[in-house]
């Protein structure tokens, strides 16, 4: 890894997970950290561990789909820095269900946060950066469910191929206006992370998921279990950031951190071509 001195890093989801693995290796390596993160206690613990080893932490408490508190951290970051140098949008949440019964809410949530909040960090930050007169990078955590369709989550689905496309679109926006800012995508497939306690933390005061019938069924029960038993069994969270930064240090656009999953990707290229109908992906 390289000597990231004097550079500042920015992590979106910074208090879990990938987010705080990727806080972790650069405050290491030298930079300063700004985390942003919707679960306060965690992010403070986050940011006391780092502080700890000698780090410099801005910490905001917020949510990615406000666009006016992300508005706002990007404010905070560039005044008390005066610099960015990586952008790692990287918040995120997952659900279950069928598409036919799964809640609109959990619609509106997810593609808030997986989508909407890769937006509105991309508007408050790349503006600012194209500024800057040095090379600088927009990480998107996307995911293998943005290449290969997982029938469990559609929602989840939806948004993560969201999420690549406009990743995609701002890399070609930022080279058609000549700007030192580079975008790439990361696409994990199973991380062992917390994902799945996402739903405590679900900003939506109008909705209580324990009124929701479909969400109280057998149905959810056994999709939902199959979120949750996939996490502990995922590639250590450890590896999958080496992956990710070392794909940030090479200028990969797409970071793919689970090899295994390249034949299914190219086959999925071929069934579209062939005008086939979906096939379930071999795990």
């Amino acid at each position: 890894m390289k000597d990231y001195s004097g550079k500042v890093v920015v992590v979106t989801g910074g208090a879990h997970g990938i987010g705080a693995e990727i806080a972790r290796r650069y405050a290491q390596a030298g930079a300063a950290i700004a985390l942003f993160d919707i679960e306060a206690p965690a992010l403070e613990t986050m940011a006391d561990e780092l502080r700890t080893t000698g780090a410099t932490v801005l910490a905001v408490h917020g949510d990615v789909a406000d666009y006016a508190a992300v508005g706002d951290f990007a404010d905070r970051v560039f005044e008390s820095f005066g610099r960015v140098d990586l952008v790692f949008s990287n918040a995120g949440v997952i659900s279950a269900g069928t598409i036919w019964e799964e809640p609109v809410e959990d619609w509106d949530w997810l593609l808030g946060v997986n989508v909407k909040g890769l937006v509105h960090t991309a508007k408050a930050f790349t503006a600012r950066m194209s500024a800057q007169d040095f090379p600088s990078d927009i990480v998107n955590t996307a995911s293998i469910a943005g290449l290969l369709t997982v029938e469990n989550s559609p929602a989840y689905v939806a948004s993560k191929f969201a999420a690549l496309g406009l990743t995609e679109v701002l890399d070609l926006q930022l080279q058609g206006i000549g700007s030192p800012v580079r975008a790439h995508a990361v696409c994990p497939a199973v991380v062992s992370t917390d994902l799945g306690r996402c739903n405590e933390h679900r900003n939506q005061p109008e909705f209580n998921p324990a009124d929701h019938p479909y969400l109280q069924s057998t149905d959810y029960t056994k999709r939902w279990a199959v979120v949750e038993g996939s996490l502990p069994l995922g590639m250590p969270v450890e590896d999958a950031v080496e992956v990710i930064i070392e794909g940030v240090e090479s200028n990969t656009f797409l970071i793919l951190t689970h090899p295994a999953y390249n034949p299914a990707i190219a086959g999925r290229v071929q069934l579209l071509l062939s005008g086939s109908h979906p096939q379930l992906v071999q795990r």
